[in-house]
């Protein structure tokens, strides 16, 4: 059974008379990408600082790799790669000097700093700042500055990371390493949350996405739950010998609208070949099989509309 790296249970947080969260929970397992979403002030950026330990809630337990973030134990952060609100380098200092500075934190040796950014941001202006670069953070674009947060935030093999916003400023280039990067780490076992209004990033990279709203946290979708079945579309004519088939080896009635079947299944890397198989035998002529995607945007504006999660 996989570990959860985030265990939040009946999480409550006020400020003042507003409450931002009431009993919520959330749970991501290690190996994950989870993805957080919500309208403004839903409370996204308050959630990472709790799990950081930069704010304490007023009931429940926070737990991210067996630790209890208030405790602040510079353990905990050292297993961490963190982007908030900031880049969070001095802006006075060069890129290397800063680096130097975030390698001691994070005990990783200048060279092993170096054979990080030569290995993985090669190509990049990160690279030639490190190796030569001598002008001072401040006088760099805002997208420069993100890159520098994130060479920082992958500065060390972490065991979780939490990502607030990291693409808003990347370009086209720089947001498709950002996304190599989180795949590796991925890949390499590592959990990562990323909380952020850009919904590509969130479609393209996480496994569950969780949206807050009412003050708690729903599940919008989770590609990795084996027990739920997956909306499925398939393109053919309506004849009843095809809604037929997909019932029986999908144990799921289908229903025909909008040209096309529409039908649920639980296994789809064993059901859909047999089922593509069986409709072809029976002399069916399919014109596309697919998952049936509903946009991240459509979902949260439905539940935002409903109250669902309320």
């Amino acid at each position: 059974m996989s570990e959860k790296i985030i265990d939040v249970q009946d999480l409550s947080k006020s400020f003042g008379a507003r409450a931002v969260f009431e009993h919520a929970a959330v749970s991501v397992e290690e190996g994950t990408t989870f993805g957080l979403v919500g309208l403004n002030g839903s409370g996204k950026t308050t959630f990472i600082r709790l799990l950081l330990g930069l704010l304490k809630p007023d009931r429940g337990s926070v737990r991210v790799l067996g630790f209890e973030p208030w405790k602040h134990e510079a353990a905990y952060y050292r297993r961490l790669g963190v982007i908030l609100d900031h880049d969070g380098f001095a802006g006075n200092l060069t890129v290397s000097e800063n680096l130097r500075i975030f390698a001691a934190a994070k005990e990783v040796s200048w060279r092993q700093a170096l054979d990080y950014v030569e290995k993985y941001w090669a190509g990049t202006f990160i690279r030639e700042e490190v190796f030569g670069g001598r002008g001072k953070v401040k006088y760099l674009s805002r997208g420069q500055k993100m890159q520098c947060a994130l060479c920082r935030a992958f500065l060390s093999r972490s065991r979780a990371y939490f990502f607030d916003e990291p693409t808003v400023s990347l370009d086209v280039d720089a947001c498709d390493h950002f996304y190599s990067l989180v795949r590796r780490e991925r890949e390499a076992g590592s959990t990562v949350l990323i909380s952020s209004h850009q919904l590509a990033a969130i479609e393209e990279l996480c496994d569950s996405v969780g949206m807050l709203h009412g003050k708690t946290v729903t599940l919008l979708a989770s590609g990795t739950d084996a027990s739920v079945p997956k909306p499925w579309v398939l393109r053919a004519r309506p004849e009843e010998n095809v809604g037929a088939i997909i019932e029986a080896l999908c144990n799921v009635p289908a229903a025909h609208y909008g040209g096309a079947w529409h039908f649920s299944v639980l296994n789809p890397d064993a059901a859909v070949p047999k089922l593509v198989n069986a409709l072809v035998s029976a002399g069916c002529d399919i014109a596309e099989v697919r998952p049936e995607l509903h946009s991240l945007k459509d979902r949260m504006r439905t539940r935002s509309r409903n109250g669902e999660g309320a």
